[in-house]
């Protein structure tokens, strides 16, 4: 059985269906402004995708944000 040839057309009109979802987790903000760029760029092409950035420097010492760090991971 030969497989069936994948399109462009299919991949992209995949991309804009399938939710993505991606979670940075770092030891402080030094990757928020990058973190923001990449999802303002992708977000064109991936409109399911969404990005959250946690930073150790700021949940370490406030359990409410901690919980949205392990929240957003699973």
């Amino acid at each position: 059985m030969t497989p069936k040839p994948t399109s462009v057309a299919d991949a992209h009109a995949l991309a804009r269906r399938t939710p993505v979802r991606v979670v940075v987790v770092t030891m402080d903000t030094h990757l928020a402004s990058a973190a923001e760029r990449a999802r303002g760029t992708l977000a064109r092409e991936f409109p399911g995708l969404t990005v959250a950035l946690h930073a150790a420097s700021e949940y370490a010492a406030n359990p409410e944000l901690l919980q949205r760090c392990k929240d957003d991971i699973a």
